[in-house]
């Protein structure tokens, strides 16, 4: 006789959600898998001239083993963005200096993965020695690498044949290539199951305070986890310079972003400890796949934009809505109301703000009492007074930027004419306008990764779609807003509801943006700007009947409306308690969510609007219009002070967006060439975050 349940329907329901969620979570992959099944069938059943497994292994193997080299170090909690400009430089090294040098045979192959493994390592270090945000430290080696890569191959250099390491494109005897550059990391990867440290890099980033309790070295993990993933970069690069017989320094970025969507897709958790990398390769596989769909039926691309974007953000979510159920921004569940005391006593919450606004705060009367006594006690209150302003204030910035726009007045004749100030001012505007909604989202701890795609797509609908559809200026400009803003609004929800990092979210949502607009102008990504955007971006012309570009007041009237906005209004005490402690916000009646959904449509309005003055300095609208102002937002407010979570403000943004303008202008007329220039930007971002933006230890925060 069959045996019924005898459980009642609703504990039936209950039990069988229970028993979804639990595979789900063991299997993080399933919704990248079923994706790229769909998508192989009908990939293998619309190429007439077979699907070629050896030429499509070839190549997807640089993106795809880009994406298993990114895992690693978000499973143990960190994060590392330069790992395309990794690859990049062991491929440039192969073809300038290895190849014509005798090397090319397989002597390269510990060279290239000895590199990978050496940066990675490194990466790992400064991130330990220097106590700070992985992203802003693998954002620092993003320009240097890239600047690197620069010096090594100023202009592109390709190679007849290379060797050996050619075959890696088609079979090495029976075994397709790819094959190789790809199955020996997972083989690694597999391996790494029977040691301890296969374990301990999801241990850690579970939780690093309770491994660190546990006994784990946290640092050699962490450290061990960046190596991993240079060495797999290694990998990458042998795939690519099989694959492409050359070095061209402007693809050293092709993976950066891809890598990360291919790494979420796949299931595996930002946050850390959770996912492997077969999710990570079937993500990539997934994009590949996609993108050769759509080039085989001549789709336009706008199209593979809206529909990458939505697959990340449904990957994105239901990732998010089965590791937990309910949001908080990018707490984790667990996380101490408060920040603690050394000796085990709660802060209340106005003193937790305070300290995460101004991390001296709890440490000034014991530092107070150490000056009083001791040789050298004069020193170090001047030291400590200074340490108080520059709390409140950007004076080391103010001091270096003088420093650098003295030295130049002085070398540079014409510098400090009022022709040049000017132009420099609008360089800065332009930067510093992109930064305002980076600033925001980096106050409350989140990041924005939808900036370049905004700046297009705002700058797209009030140029190229209102000559196309005859529309006025204001409502184009109004469908700009409004739709910028539902979208940077939607991410802001989702970010917090499912506690999802914004990352992914974000450059969803900017690629979403890039292709509504373009599919409305009939799939082109360009556009002329009108003659009265131009004039009013151009340096040359006047305000007022002043000698001052409109779009230097425009900034000026942006920041003087953040300080009120930001220091005396009870929206910008949200904003700081928000990033200071989210869950601390909510328990002081500030509802996060709405911080947090505002924010983010703000951010991508601000956006949309600065795409307006970009695109009239620059006469025209195309696909990487927003490009150079994705991470200079970024590290304008990184460099002006402003770290995640606070404290800082975008006075300080502006301060540092006429530092990195200056300095730029300084170098490039004393003839640095851009490969300085990228690795001055790494070692300047190093150098702001180890003053100000360094962390407690471990072992101080348990």
């Amino acid at each position: 006789m069959a045996r019924t349940s005898t459980l009642p329907p609703t504990a039936q329901g209950t039990t069988a959600r229970m028993t979804v969620k639990r595979a789900a979570r063991s299997y993080s992959f399933g919704f990248a898998a079923a994706l790229f099944i769909g998508l192989l069938l009908a990939n293998i059943a619309t190429l007439s001239g077979g699907f070629g497994v050896t030429d499509q292994l070839a190549n997807v193997a640089p993106m795809a083993i880009a994406a298993l080299a990114s895992a690693p170090t978000i499973i143990a909690g960190g994060f590392d963005i330069s790992i395309s400009p990794l690859i990049l430089l062991t491929t440039t090294v192969y073809v300038v200096w290895l190849a014509p040098n005798g090397l090319g045979g397989a002597i390269s192959v510990p060279i290239m993965l000895g590199l990978g493994l050496v940066v990675g390592i490194v990466n790992g270090l400064l991130i330990l020695a220097l106590r700070v945000q992985a992203i802003v430290v693998t954002l620092a080696m993003f320009f240097s690498l890239q600047g690197v890569v620069l010096l090594i191959a100023p202009n592109p250099v390709s190679l007849s044949g290379t060797g050996w390491v050619q075959h890696l494109a088609g079979s090495v005897g029976p075994i397709p290539g790819g094959l190789l550059t790809i199955g020996i990391p997972l083989l690694i990867w597999f391996g790494l199951r029977f040691v301890p440290l296969g374990k301990l890099l999801y241990a850690v980033g579970s939780n690093d305070a309770t491994a660190f309790s546990s006994g784990v070295s946290v640092s050699v993990v962490r450290v061990a986890s960046y190596g991993l993933g240079g060495l797999f970069a290694g990998f990458a690069g042998l795939a690519l310079t099989g694959l492409v017989s050359s070095a061209n320094a402007s693809n050293a970025t092709e993976y950066t972003l891809v890598a990360i969507a291919a790494v979420v897709l796949g299931g595996t958790s930002l946050a850390g400890g959770r996912g492997g990398l077969i999710g990570p390769l079937l993500g990539a596989f997934s994009i590949y796949l996609l993108q050769n769909l759509l080039a085989t039926f001549a789709i336009n691309p706008a199209y593979l934009q809206i529909v990458y974007g939505g697959i990340l953000i449904v990957a994105v979510v239901l990732g998010g809505a089965v590791t937990r159920e309910t949001g908080g921004g990018l707490k984790r569940a667990g996380a101490p109301l408060v920040p603690r005391r050394r000796s085990g006593q709660a802060l209340t919450l106005p003193e937790a703000l305070l300290a995460k606004r101004d991390p001296g705060a709890q440490a000034r009367p014991a530092a107070a009492a150490e000056r009083a006594t001791g040789a050298g006690a004069a020193v170090r209150a001047v030291a400590g007074r200074f340490g108080d302003l520059q709390s409140r204030f950007p004076i080391a910035q103010v001091i270096a930027l003088i420093a650098v726009f003295l030295y130049g007045v002085i070398t540079l004749p014409g510098l400090g004419a009022w022709t040049s100030i000017r132009s420099i001012l609008v360089l800065a505007a332009l930067v510093g306008l992109a930064s305002v909604g980076q600033t925001l989202l980096i106050l409350i701890g989140g990041f924005d990764l939808g900036v370049a795609g905004f700046i297009v797509a705002g700058a797209l609908t009030v140029t190229a779609l209102r000559a196309n559809y005859h529309q006025p200026f204001w409502v184009a400009l109004l469908i700009a807003v409004a739709g910028s803003g539902i979208l940077g609004g939607i991410a802001g929800y989702v970010c917090h509801r499912f506690a999802i990092n914004p990352l992914v979210v974000t450059l969803a949502m900017g690629t979403l943006a890039v292709g509504l607009v373009a599919v409305q102008n009939h799939g082109l990504v360009n556009g002329d700007a009108p003659p009265w955007l131009s004039t009013l971006a151009e340096p040359a012309t006047t305000s007022f009947g002043l000698s001052i570009p409109p779009s230097i007041l425009i900034w000026v009237a942006v920041a003087i409306v953040f300080a009120v906005l930001l220091h005396r209004t009870k929206l910008g005490r949200s904003l700081f308690a928000t990033g200071a402690n989210s869950r601390a916000a909510d328990y002081a009646l500030i509802s996060t969510r709405r911080v947090w959904t505002a924010t983010f449509a703000f951010s991508a309005i601000a956006s949309a609007l600065v795409g307006l003055l970009i695109g009239g300095f620059s006469g025209t609208v195309n696909s990487a219009l927003g490009d150079p102002y994705l991470f200079q937002s970024v590290v304008a407010a990184i460099v002006g002070g402003t770290v995640f979570g606070g404290p800082g403000d975008y006075t300080r943004t502006c301060v540092g967006a006429l530092f990195l303008t200056v300095l730029t202008t300084v170098l490039v007329g004393h003839g640095a060439s851009p490969a300085v220039e990228e690795i001055v930007y790494g070692l300047i971002i190093l150098a702001a975050i180890a003053i100000y933006g360094r962390q407690r230890r471990l072992r101080d925060r348990l």
